[in-house]
C-alpha cells in the first residue's frame, strides 16, 4: 500500500472523528425543551381549605378552596390539576361570576348554610355555603343567561331571604 494512500485514509478518519466530536458537542450544548426539574404541583394559597367539590361529568371536577380572605377554584381532569383561579376580598352584596366551568357566588346573609340556585323557569340546584361563598356547575345556566336566582337557606332548609336575581358578572 502506498504511503500517500495511507495518509489520505488517516486524514479521512481523523476528519470524520473531528466532525463526529463537533456534532456531539453541538447536540449537548443545545438547550432542551424539557424542564430540568419538574414543575411543582399546584397548591392553594396558605390558609385555604378545600370546602367543596363539584362533579362536572366526563372526569372533570371543580374544587372550591376558601378562607376568610378569599377563594380559589381549582379545575381537575381525571383527578389531575388542570388550572386554578383565585381572588381575595369579597363583598357585602350578592355576586355571581362564571369561573372555569362553574359559577361562584357570594351570599351576604348571616347564617346561610346552603343556597338554592336556578335560572328563571329552571330547576333549582342546591349548593353549600362556605365562608359566604358557593360554587355550582356551569350547566345550571346556559352561556347567555344574564343572571341566576339565588335563595339563601338555613341549616333546616328554610329561606333566610327572598329569592334574589343576581347578575352574572360580565354578562349584563
Amino acid at each position: 500500500m502506498d504511503t500517500a494512500v495511507r495518509r489520505t485514509n488517516l486524514r479521512s478518519l481523523v476528519g470524520l472523528a473531528a466532525v463526529a466530536l463537533a456534532l456531539v458537542a453541538a447536540v449537548r450544548l443545545v438547550p432542551s425543551d424539557e424542564p430540568t426539574t419538574p414543575a411543582p404541583a399546584w397548591q392553594p394559597p396558605d390558609g385555604f381549605v378545600a370546602a367543596q367539590t363539584v362533579d362536572l361529568g366526563d372526569g372533570r371536577t371543580l374544587r372550591l378552596w376558601t378562607a376568610t380572605t378569599g377563594w380559589s377554584v381549582e379545575s381537575l381532569v381525571e383527578g389531575r390539576h388542570a388550572g386554578a383561579v383565585s381572588a381575595w376580598g369579597g363583598g357585602d352584596q350578592y355576586t355571581v361570576a362564571a369561573v372555569l366551568d362553574g359559577f361562584l357566588g357570594d351570599v351576604p346573609v348571616t347564617g346561610a348554610h346552603t343556597v338554592s340556585v336556578r335560572v328563571p323557569d329552571g330547576a333549582a340546584v342546591p349548593a353549600r355555603v362556605h365562608d359566604g361563598r358557593f360554587l355550582v356547575p356551569g350547566y345550571v345556566a346556559g352561556p347567555t343567561a344574564p343572571a341566576l336566582l339565588v335563595t339563601p337557606l338555613d341549616a333546616a332548609g328554610r329561606a333566610l331571604d327572598a329569592e334574589t336575581s343576581v347578575p352574572i358578572a360580565g354578562r349584563t
